[in-house]
């Protein structure tokens, strides 16, 4: 029985690890989203940036073209002052003239304000793009990484069926039908004892049951948990000799 309990034992531990790879596998695809996911809010950050230069342009743009035309409402109505007839037109023209004024001196601060703007977004795109280009080649080595890994697992998961299937049949059929009637209910199915207790629930085992457990002679499970108990330096020395 030792011998099979032995063989139960390997097929256990290449299940874990075989459970482990498969796991690391399927989480492959939500790591490639999430790289993916940076470089999208890096290129965000740039688009942004060339957004606000853009728009503080604009603003220089629509400043500049307020000014000229105040400028030139100014001289026109510079002009009329000598053309009035009356004080009241006299009156509302000085009104005019000054309020041409204030729009260019409103213009004259917007285009101070849009130059300050567009230096600061200039230093912002340049900042923004050097950052996406340290961020995408990062990137594109974490996915050249992943990709590596998603070859390793690949191949370790095909080596460990492969092999699976040479060592389930050394186990007798009785208890590889035991051990994967377990395995369907919680994983691991095999578990070693350490200090009198269950490898997986932790719960004391019973004198009589530790006893048989160092036979080897019979199977024994946990009472609480189910699962099969093995002693592993006992079945590892019988396996030696």
């Amino acid at each position: 029985m030792l011998e099979g309990l032995a063989q139960l034992l390997a097929l256990q531990r290449l299940d874990d690890e075989l459970e482990a790879f498969e796991k690391e596998h399927a989480n492959l695809p939500s790591r490639r989203e999430a790289v993916e996911q940076r470089r999208s809010e890096a290129e965000t950050d740039v688009n942004r940036a060339v957004e606000a230069l853009a728009a503080a342009e604009l603003s220089m743009r629509q400043a500049e073209t307020t000014l000229q035309d105040s400028e030139a409402e100014l001289v026109r109505l510079e002009n009329q002052q000598f053309q009035v007839k009356s004080n009241d037109a006299y009156s509302a023209l000085l009104r005019e003239i000054e309020a041409a004024k204030v729009t260019i001196s409103e213009s004259e601060t917007g285009i101070l304000e849009s130059m300050d703007a567009i230096e600061t977004a200039t230093e912002h795109r340049a900042s923004a793009d050097s950052t996406s280009k340290d961020i995408a080649a990062a990137l594109d080595a974490e996915l050249a990484s992943i990709d590596e890994r998603e070859k390793e697992l690949r191949e370790r998961i095909e080596h460990h069926r492969a092999e699976r299937l040479e060592i389930g049949p050394r186990v007798a059929p009785e208890l590889l039908k035991h051990y994967e009637r377990i395995s369907k209910r919680r994983s691991p199915a095999v578990v070693t004892v350490t200090n009198e207790l269950c490898g997986g629930c932790r719960v004391g085992i019973p004198a009589q049951d530790f006893i048989e457990i160092l036979r080897g002679e019979r199977v024994v499970t946990c009472g609480n948990c189910k699962r099969i108990l093995l002693h592993e330096a006992k079945v590892e020395s019988e396996q030696a000799d």
